[in-house]
């Protein structure tokens, strides 16, 4: 009878040991990441200022496409480009100068982290030739206090230094 009360005692304790071991730890609760919906007016918006800008670059207006862009200041307001800034995107667009802008994607990710990307065709050329004539622009779109923005990145420095002067 002791033999079996020692043999239940001890069973007991080893059941409580395994028990109280596989105890899992509470698992760390990650940060949550804001979660971002954009309804069709958003697409709307921003495929419509995409389309107004791409009209203005094929009429030559380069002035009233330069005028539609702005800058992400800091992260946190949205201003239009200065004299500097109106100046470098200016030259850049008048480099390029393309015979034909098409829209190639629309990526909205986050109020801030947005990509357009136009294709480019820098001359015309006969069918078959390899030489290559086209390019790529890249915008930002950018949604603030409720209203959409066309952005551009700062490729030369990728920091917003020089339009932040006036």
């Amino acid at each position: 009878m002791r033999r079996i009360a020692l043999f239940l005692a001890v069973t007991g304790m080893a059941v409580l040991m395994v028990s109280c071991g596989n105890k899992q730890k509470p698992q760390p609760v990650a940060p949550e990441k804001p979660v971002y919906t954009f309804t069709k007016e958003d697409t709307t918006e921003v495929l419509a200022q995409v389309n107004q800008f791409i009209d203005r670059l094929d009429n030559k207006d380069i002035r009233g496409a330069v005028e539609m862009l702005n800058f992400l200041d800091r992260g946190d307001s949205i201003k239009p480009l200065n004299a500097i800034g109106q100046r470098r995107q200016a030259m850049t667009l008048t480099a390029v100068n393309g015979v034909k802008y098409k829209l190639n994607r629309m990526i909205l990710r986050s109020y801030t982290n947005n990509e357009v990307k136009l294709d480019v065709t820098l001359f015309e050329k006969p069918e078959g030739d390899p030489k290559p004539n086209m390019t790529a622009m890249y915008l930002r779109p950018v949604k603030f206090e409720g209203r959409w923005y066309l952005a551009v990145w700062d490729n030369i420095t990728n920091t917003n230094q020089d339009l932040n002067k006036d």
